[in-house]
């Protein structure tokens, strides 16, 4: 996870210079030049639907993983409207809160809820037994 986590803050480190960059020059009016673009069907529209498409996905995702609670809603509308200004650290965080292990990070609440592993669920071959 170092890799990763190294990865984070270097986009969090990014992302906030870019975007105070870009507050310090145009204003912190996103939507008045986001939205608009989404009209004319050209490929500044066809990037900004995608952008979109995926932070809603990105959002829907983190709202399941904090269990639909509250907070996770709350999470979940942050990343779409912020992006990676929060998600990065968010990211971040949750994976320091799941103890480095990927499967906690992707699951959040539902990693406790994971049957453990059984024979029936994950059955070994008598050859790999002996070993």
């Amino acid at each position: 996870m170092r890799p990763f986590n190294t990865l984070l803050v270097l986009f969090t480190v990014a992302i906030f210079a870019v975007s105070i960059a870009a507050a310090a020059g145009h204003g912190c009016n996103w939507p008045a030049t986001f939205f608009p673009d989404l009209v004319p069907l050209d490929w500044r529209s066809q990037f900004n639907t995608d952008l979109l498409l995926h932070l809603v996905l990105l959002g829907a995702w983190i709202s399941w993983r904090e269990g639909f609670t509250g907070r996770g809603h709350v999470f979940g509308v942050m990343s779409v409207v912020w992006g990676g200004m929060f998600t990065f650290p968010y990211l971040l965080w949750a994976g320091f809160a799941a103890g480095g292990d990927p499967i906690g990070l992707a699951l959040g609440v539902h990693a406790t809820r994971r049957p453990a592993p059984t024979r029936e669920t994950n059955p070994v071959s008598p050859e790999e037994a002996d070993r």
